[in-house]
């Protein structure tokens, strides 16, 4: 995949760390998340527990829920979720200012709605999905909840491992802030094949963002298309192409800012197949943070703060 830091020290492609390392070379593999963390906020993980004949019926799941007829996804849309969770016909986001080209189908860990008057505002947004009628896709709903909830594990090791990368005990990100039993979301999108490479037509997967707020994020690249593009700090764009077996990882705003900006969140974009590619589908889930209190930075070892590269 090239060099991912090369002598300007800018980052030219997404590093693979090899989770299985945790038994036979942790400090190598703390050294290498620590470079991820802090020159590129971006990188793939491999060696994970999450099994391939899962993600294979994760991807068929997927694919069934966008074929189905539109008027079994509208049943589901978000417009009747409070917590805005189900479906978003194509287009119906905007990033920067555009339209993205992509439908998608937002979902969570399953818990009731406990809000009422009275209640702190934050609670509003917690509450149970809005899934398809099981008869139109069987087992959808128990594919997606197996999904979240081995998503998060991996995400909360993986969080584990980076404070320990960042030579903070390492119970202390999650600890701090993640609530146990918090409800967590994910959703799964399909991004249509154009005529032309996005964004110059007007057409964009999804426009240039960083992930607010969140920790993490763990996204399974469900299609051999590639799309996923992560802006470098000399403002090139980096293709993050699919590798099987793999999820990429990156950093959400949120990490950031509770590391002083050790850890950085990295722009990026997805870029739409085209015309004869098909469609690319993909598979993010996002690790949150608590919504009940103020949430503050830790106290960071000054070797780290030492390491922040200066930002453009």
């Amino acid at each position: 995949m090239g060099d991912t830091m090369p002598g300007n020290g800018d980052f030219t492609a997404i590093p693979v760390l090899d989770l299985g390392l945790v038994q036979s070379d942790k400090p190598r593999l703390l050294a290498q998340l620590r470079h991820a963390l802090i020159h590129i906020g971006f990188f793939y993980v491999s060696g994970h527990c999450i099994s391939d004949a899962f993600l294979a019926e994760l991807k068929r799941q997927t694919v069934a829920f966008f074929d189905l007829p539109a008027n079994e996804k509208l049943a589901a849309d978000k417009i009747h979720s409070p917590t805005f969770l189900g479906y978003s016909v194509l287009g119906n986001e905007i990033t920067k200012g555009q339209r993205d080209n992509r439908e998608q189908f937002d979902f969570a860990s399953e818990l009731p709605a406990t809000w009422h008057i009275g209640s702190p505002v934050h609670e509003r947004l917690t509450g149970p999905n809005l899934w398809p009628r099981d008869e139109v896709i069987p087992g959808f709903q128990h594919t997606m909840l197996s999904f979240i909830a081995q998503a998060q594990e991996l995400a909360e090791q993986l969080v584990r491992l980076a404070a320990e990368s960042l030579g903070l005990p390492h119970n202390t990100l999650l600890d701090k802030y993640v609530e146990p039993g918090q409800q967590q979301r994910a959703k799964i999108v399909k991004y249509p094949a154009v005529d032309q490479m996005a964004p110059s037509d007007g057409v964009q997967g999804v426009g240039p963002h960083r992930d607010v707020a969140s920790l993490l994020t763990i996204l399974y690249q469900a299609s051999p298309q590639p799309g996923l593009q992560v802006q470098n700090h000399s403002g090139e764009w980096i293709d993050a192409v699919p590798i099987p077996g793999t999820f990429v990882v990156n950093i959400g705003t949120g990490l950031e800012h509770f590391t002083q900006g050790v850890a950085t969140a990295t722009t990026h974009r997805v870029v739409s197949p085209l015309t004869g590619q098909g469609p690319r589908y993909s598979i993010p889930f996002f690790l949150g943070t608590r919504l009940d209190t103020k949430l503050d930075p830790v106290e960071m070892p000054q070797e780290m703060l030492d390491a922040r590269p200066a930002r453009v």
